[in-house]
């Protein structure tokens, strides 16, 4: 093994115990708002409809997470019964309290899991994205974007849906991606297993099909245009058919590991309706009929077609990166100012105000509103928790790589990569608001390991106009990147999950509590005199799983009976 190689891995190792590290630290001190439904119910229903044969119940949630349960599930061998041990008696029903260390304990066990399966999946990410790139620094630099980013530590901290989707998202898109460079069947397979798994853990990553197809297109049109002449309707169909395979595998892994559809299989058309309406497949339909009409009367239509666009590669790649860009500076200007251009918070509060009506903005947006003022809005409020919340550098990279891509001195094998990951975040974006999503960073996850790719290959143009040697710079690049960013994570913990960067104002936030931050409210309020004793009120449990006194178990207070010693409000 050669020096060079010694060095990459042994960053790369540095990068995986690095995140492991800062994962393991605080995992049980804390609560979510939602995790106690995974300990304490839907992991234990699947394992037990499994064992049962009761296919049905291995429908746990509507999201539909079943990955959670196959890796946090190892928390059963050691707390089968957590949800009966979880609380601690107390007379007449108007409190309740818990049991701090089985709290804890039970934490542990099923976030321990989850960890160490993101851990180790750090080298799947690093074989694939070689495979991918036929360089082992990109890869490294990729891994080291992901290992060391403060929202995907966090995400790997919870008992969460979205702790996998990432994973086997951005290990989905990678895997393709190997396909395009490689030809290899066995990563048309890998593909399908890993979208799969990705599929059981959001129905979200249906959107990964929409990537697979920018990827593939961006395959064709970014070469030079004697190459890109050659494309027929067979490499089409051959493209076509990948993700066609890709699709049926995937569907073939989220059946069996969730037999409930072979019950229901409304429970698999669920997650398609959500992308894919009868609209829209019709409209596909035609489509590819009458481009099948096309090049069946009409001889090399398609070379002719992708040789026209593969000309004119470096202004389409250039005008997506001037889109994201004016995403961002319009973004900033937007907080910069106070939140006048539109009014992000006070939308997504109004959204949350009228629940359960879905995406109800009233009355800051009404149907009189200008269509176009008002998408304007809603797109700059979907991307805000993302923009927010990526390192302040990939700014400068995006506007980097937007002089670059029209002074066409970005290479073809860069932009490839660069245009299907800026497109497919800008759709994202699109399609939360014709799915009527308020997102959140969980919400984003899967664009995280999407720009860490985007990062890596960022990085590669940028060595080309250093005199130095490319692993040089790529060397340098590792380094400073494992500093600092392992700054800013000691910097933040254990609160890696609520990172924003230095360009959103204090005054805002791109974050609800979702429970952090109630252990350390609990142990000020242990800490107080006859803490035992004490009763607290609070619009989320989290705090009371920690706390030594009791709470008051009903939302609703009735001064008449009871007053509060303390009240606990987290946003």
């Amino acid at each position: 093994m050669t020096k060079e190689k010694i060095t990459i891995f042994s960053l790369l190792l540095i990068s995986v115990l690095s995140f492991f590290a800062f994962g393991l630290f605080h995992l049980a001190k804390f609560e979510t708002t939602d995790e106690h439904l995974w300990k304490y119910g839907r992991i234990e229903q699947y394992w037990q409809a499994v064992s049962s044969q009761d296919w049905e119940k291995t429908y746990i949630n509507d999201k539909p997470g079943v990955t959670v349960a196959l890796v946090s599930g190892f928390g059963l061998l050691t707390h089968p019964d957590a949800e009966k041990k979880q609380m601690i008696p107390v007379a007449g029903s108007l409190f309740e309290k818990y049991d701090i260390s089985q709290t804890e304990s039970v934490n542990f066990a099923f976030r321990l899991p989850i960890l160490i399966f993101s851990s180790l999946s750090l080298f799947l990410f690093f074989w694939l994205a070689y495979k991918a790139f036929k360089s082992y620094w990109i890869a490294l630099l990729t891994i080291i974007l992901i290992a060391l980013n403060p929202i995907l530590v966090g995400m790997s901290q919870i008992i969460n849906p979205d702790s996998f989707f990432w994973i086997f998202g951005g290990l989905s898109a990678l895997a393709y991606l190997a396909l395009l460079n490689t030809k290899q069947k066995k990563f048309l397979i890998l593909c399908g297993i890993l979208t799969g798994l990705a599929l059981l853990s959001k129905y979200t990553a249906f959107m990964l099909f929409l990537f697979y197809g920018l990827a593939a297109i961006s395959k064709i049109i970014f070469q030079k245009p004697e190459d890109a002449s050659k494309t027929d309707w067979k490499l089409l169909s051959a493209l076509t058919l990948e993700i066609v395979i890709i699709f049926l595998i995937s569907i073939g892994i989220f059946s069996v590991l969730l037999p409930a559809v072979f019950i229901k299989p409304e429970y698999l058309f669920k997650g398609i309706s959500q992308f894919l309406n009868a609209k829209s497949v019709i409209a596909l339909f035609v489509l590819a009929a009458l481009a099948g009409i096309f090049t069946t009367y009409k001889k090399n239509l398609v070379g002719k077609f992708s040789s026209a666009i593969a000309s004119k590669r470096h202004i389409a790649s250039g005008i997506v990166c001037l889109a994201f860009l004016l995403l961002l500076i319009i973004s900033l200007a937007n907080v910069w100012t106070g939140q006048n251009l539109a009014p992000v918070d006070a939308l997504r509060d109004a959204a949350y105000a009228n629940e359960p009506k879905e995406f109800n903005f009233k009355p800051l947006i009404s149907k009189e509103t200008n269509v176009v003022i008002k998408n304007t809005e809603l797109f700059i409020m979907e991307a805000y928790p993302f923009i927010f919340s990526i390192k302040p550098f990939f700014f400068i990279f995006i506007l980097f790589l937007t002089i670059k891509s029209f002074s066409k001195k970005v290479s073809d094998e860069s932009a490839a990569i660069i245009f299907p990951i800026l497109s497919f975040s800008l759709l994202y974006f699109i399609s939360t608001i014709f799915a009527g999503i308020v997102t959140n960073v969980r919400y984003s996850i899967l664009l995280y390991p999407l720009f860490a790719i985007l990062g890596a290959t960022t990085i590669s143009e940028i060595s080309k106009n250093f005199q130095i040697k490319k692993e040089k710079t790529f060397l340098i690049a590792s380094v400073l990147l494992l500093l600092l960013s392992s700054y800013t994570l000691w910097s933040l913990r254990p609160f890696y999950f609520s990172y924003a960067n230095i360009f959103l104002p204090n005054e805002f936030s791109i974050h609800d509590s979702w429970g952090h931050g109630s252990y350390e409210a609990a142990q000020y309020l242990n800490s107080l005199p006859d803490a035992k004793n004490k009763v607290i009120w609070s619009n989320s449990d989290t705090v009371c799983r920690f706390f030594e006194g009791k709470c008051l178990r009903s939302r609703k207070i009735n001064l008449d009976i009871v007053i509060p010693d303390y009240f606990v409000i987290s946003k």
